[in-house]
């Protein structure tokens, strides 16, 4: 069988995904693959894996070519089916029409989470979705990560989002510029500088938030941006050395990124909505406005912060890639 994933970038399905199917017998190519990037035309597909998302790269499938080609909906993006009220920061209400015409025609429609499939199902009255939930690359992360040994006490935090404004950017700046000075021997990673994401994340008074608080965050020594990575395993071995990581974000519907620290070693705070408490549930999941409280207690309990950092991993390990292609496989093969 030939699959093609459309609009599934590497960053929702690590490569060791299409590689485990192609081990069954099948051909794998998509748009945003690195391994084997064609076009649908070029390719020629017996089926179609589909994430509609935002991107101007994006493709959009149109009614015809899924009555044609069997086609399997993967709700990888559920804010641009259900729209995002960046004032509110929360999913509206509705269903993106062009998608929800094509129903009907999806051979089955496919949900990251529990969090997302309950959100969609009650925006798309009579549909189902399936979840077959994503994964991490253990083996990658591990073979990066060995042999690192953590310290008797946590001396480093890491929040690692794209800067937009569902990831609550504010949030998490406030928490750091308020732990930094507190803790002036630990160290604080805020990603990559100004990694502002595509413009409908970024209203301007976003940046100009940031305007108001960088002479500041740039004051203070122990406050960092970490590198723009060459590669993934460089970024795995960084995030091998950070002892507690944490989010503050209103969008989540699986968290990749968190789970990735979480394996290399990180204890982690999150707060207890979205998906946070569904997939997350080994790290220490508290109220939002507790997330500052939390990092905190794990920098003042060095035996919290053992414990968890060994349930963050131990929860983590459970969502290896593996899982994710035999789950996704099963689907595919049932069409």
């Amino acid at each position: 069988m030939k699959i093609y994933l459309a609009n599934i970038h590497h960053w929702h399905l690590p490569e060791r995904v299409p590689q485990l199917i192609i081990r069954q017998g099948h051909q794998v190519a998509g748009n945003w693959r690195e391994f084997n990037q064609q076009s649908l035309e070029q390719f020629v597909p017996d089926l179609i894996v589909y994430s509609p998302h935002r991107r101007e790269t994006a493709l959009t499938l149109p009614l015809d070519l899924v009555k044609k080609v069997p086609t399997v909906l993967w709700a990888l993006c559920p804010d641009y089916l259900t729209g995002w009220d960046r004032e509110k920061n929360q999913h509206m209400d509705g269903f993106l029409d062009s998608v929800r015409k094509m129903l009907l025609y999806f051979r089955v429609n496919l949900a990251n989470s529990v969090f997302t499939k309950e959100l969609l199902e009650a925006r798309a009255p009579g549909y189902t979705f399936e979840v077959c939930y994503l994964g991490i690359d253990t083996k990658g992360i591990y073979d990066a990560v060995a042999g690192k040994r953590q310290g008797e006490r946590a001396s480093s935090v890491l929040w690692q989002h794209r800067w937009s404004t569902d990831k609550n950017l504010p949030g998490a700046l406030e928490i750091v510029r308020h732990l930094a000075r507190r803790y002036p021997n630990t160290t604080f990673y805020l990603g990559r500088k100004e990694d502002w994401a595509d413009p409908f994340w970024v209203p301007q008074t976003l940046k100009d938030y940031y305007s108001s608080v960088s002479d500041e965050l740039n004051s203070l020594s122990n406050v960092l941006y970490s590198l723009r990575f060459e590669t993934q395993r460089e970024y795995w071995e960084f995030i091998g050395g950070v002892d507690i990581a944490f989010s503050c974000a209103y969008h989540e519907s699986f968290g990749i990124g968190m789970l990735e620290q979480a394996y290399a070693g990180a204890a982690c705070v999150v707060p207890n909505r979205v998906v946070f408490p569904e997939v997350h549930a080994g790290v220490l999941v508290v109220p939002p406005s507790e997330v500052e409280a939390g990092i905190e207690s794990l920098l003042n309990d060095p035996k919290l912060w053992a414990q968890v950092a060994e349930s963050s991993t131990a929860n983590a390990a459970k969502y290896d890639v593996a899982a994710t292609a035999e789950h996704l496989l099963n689907f595919l093969e049932a069409c």
